[in-house]
């Protein structure tokens, strides 16, 4: 009951969080998140920010925010100091996940008026949530490059490659390779494609 009731405790069920990296070539990311099969997209944060507008909710994020990463937790008394508390519940993570140098967009309380086609519950006209999974539009200029995994298949490779073409006939298309003499990835970019 008392989660239940307590606002800055539970500000993460009024919460999007889009969560993202400043890395594309990390060894293990690569590894945990698909084998190295799949791909990453390079997100260009200049002309994203054009696409997000602070009316999408009571609080919002229109640049990534780094994320703090700790050894020990240390939470901030919500009682003194809400802002410090809600930015450590969004912004802080386990020091061991520091490989990853995420950065994080958010929308506190999203507003249903400025979301684009989100479902409604069919009592009160209210919308769950928790529930709810939405995306805000961005414009194809966004997407600035995409990495292919080392171990991605040939047909996969041919079918993202033809996707992210006609997304964006500007975006620049990488290839993900074991470096031979470090233990390392490093990305070459495809030509002519």
């Amino acid at each position: 009951e008392d989660l239940e009731s307590n606002r800055y405790i539970n500000n993460r069920n009024d919460l999007w969080i889009c969560c993202l990296s400043k890395v594309y070539d990390s060894l293990l990311m690569w590894s945990y998140y698909n084998k190295h099969m799949g791909v990453c997209i390079g997100i260009n944060m200049e002309y994203v920010k054009k696409y997000i507008h602070v009316g999408y909710g009571l609080m919002v994020t229109t640049q990534g925010q780094e994320v703090n990463y700790r050894d020990i937790i240390k939470k901030p008394d919500y009682f003194r100091d809400y802002k410090d508390f809600f930015n450590y519940q969004i912004f802080t993570k386990a020091k061991a996940w520091e490989h990853e140098q995420e950065v994080r967009l958010y929308i506190f309380k999203p507003s249903p008026m400025f979301m684009a086609l989100l479902p409604f519950q069919q009592d009160k006209n209210e919308l769950n949530w928790k529930e709810v999974r939405s995306f805000i539009k961005i414009g194809p200029e966004c997407f600035d490059s995409i990495y292919l995994g080392v171990n991605i298949s040939n047909t996969d490779r041919d079918r993202v490659i033809c996707l992210a073409k006609k997304i964006n006939p500007e975006i620049k298309v990488y290839q993900m390779f074991p470096d031979t003499n470090f233990f390392n990835l490093i990305a070459v970019q495809e030509e002519g494609i």
